[in-house]
């Protein structure tokens, strides 16, 4: 995830600002599609695998949460979904501190996604 979205950003910064949250909204609704397209196709998790999977998902989606669109929330939403659910307490608390982790690590990579406005978010 460090690459992917933080180069088209800085490239869609560097022209227009402006044009950051239309064009980042519309990466992230392709993205989120064929990341829910490809979770339906896998047959079975293990346990760990589901749990990776999680995370990722989740990492992903509260990182561009100023970018969701219905479309993309939908998306998320069924990528998640198609995920067994955590088998135990453990383990949500294990995805909790992943996550927190994660958030905390990436802090300064993070903090460019969310310093638009809600005003700028009309896409």
């Amino acid at each position: 995830m460090r690459c992917f979205l933080f180069q088209p950003f800085h490239q869609v910064f560097t022209v227009s600002k402006e044009l950051v949250p239309r064009v980042l909204s519309r990466v992230i609704e392709a993205v989120s599609e064929e990341l829910s397209r490809l979770m339906q196709c896998v047959s079975s998790f293990s346990r760990n695998g589901a749990l990776q999977a999680r995370l990722e998902i989740c990492a992903l989606r509260d990182t561009v949460a100023i970018y969701l669109t219905p479309e993309s929330r939908s998306s998320f939403k069924q990528a998640l979904e198609a995920l067994p659910q955590l088998a135990s307490g453990a383990d949500k608390k294990l995805l909790e501190e992943l996550l927190n982790k994660f958030k905390s690590s990436m802090h300064l990579q993070l903090a460019c996604f969310q310093a638009a406005s809600p005003s700028m978010m009309k896409t």
